[in-house]
């Protein structure tokens, strides 16, 4: 009954169920302790991240599911909770959990941008980098803006370098990113060299750059 609640999305009823047998289920079926953290994953519960943290506690250390803690990633990065976030994240890499899913590399990447934490996210994609998991061009891009931001200009050109490394070309996005960080900061040397890579690689020119 309490597998049958879970799946339904039943939260009350699979609750209520959870309070007569929990003895049972925390000592002995694990399997529906992560069956009750997938319901919650999948529901608008307002309290369900400290439902889901309750839950993980009942879990054996040696009884680590890569999917489980994916899914715990996913969860945080809904609700935008970076520190939970990235402390499921360092569980991945203790564990050598390798993510090539780009929906969960490009939600971790948007939390990161959201909460501003360029230093967080630069080592993330150091740690990601070596272990293999699924890198895209978004992570660079991300950094890109966000040394844009700060007018950390050598850094964000940087990136480029790094994205080599990875065999990841830039794209129009990539110069485009480059053209407004330079026109914000009145680089305009930078941006007429620009403007001419820009070319070589066949990309249009800002429609801003015709005019001025």
């Amino acid at each position: 009954m309490l597998q049958g609640y879970a799946h339904s999305g039943n939260l009350e009823k699979m609750e209520k169920t959870y309070e007569l047998v929990k003895n049972c289920v925390n000592d002995q079926k694990v399997q529906l302790i992560r069956t009750m953290i997938c319901a919650y994953y999948k529901s608008s519960n307002t309290d369900r991240i400290s439902k889901i943290e309750k839950l993980t506690t009942l879990i054996p250390e040696d009884d680590y599911r890569p999917w489980l803690n994916v899914l715990l990633i996913k969860t945080y990065v809904q609700e935008n909770l970076l520190e939970g976030m990235e402390k499921s994240i360092r569980k991945a890499f203790e564990q050598k959990t390798i993510v090539m899913l780009v929906d969960v590399m490009r939600s971790i990447i948007r939390t990161y941008f959201r909460s501003n934490a360029l230093d967080s996210l630069t080592n993330f994609v150091k740690e990601a980098e070596n272990l293999g998991w699924r890198i895209c061009r978004s992570l660079y891009h991300c950094k890109m803006v966000m040394h844009s931001s700060q007018n950390c200009l050598e850094e964000m050109e940087n990136v480029l370098e790094e994205m080599e490394k990875c065999n990841l070309d830039p794209m129009k996005k990539t110069f485009l990113i480059m053209y407004k960080a330079n026109s914000k900061w009145g680089r305009r040397s930078k941006l007429e060299r620009l403007l001419g890579t820009m070319c070589k690689h066949g990309f249009e020119i800002p429609l801003d750059a015709l005019s001025s």
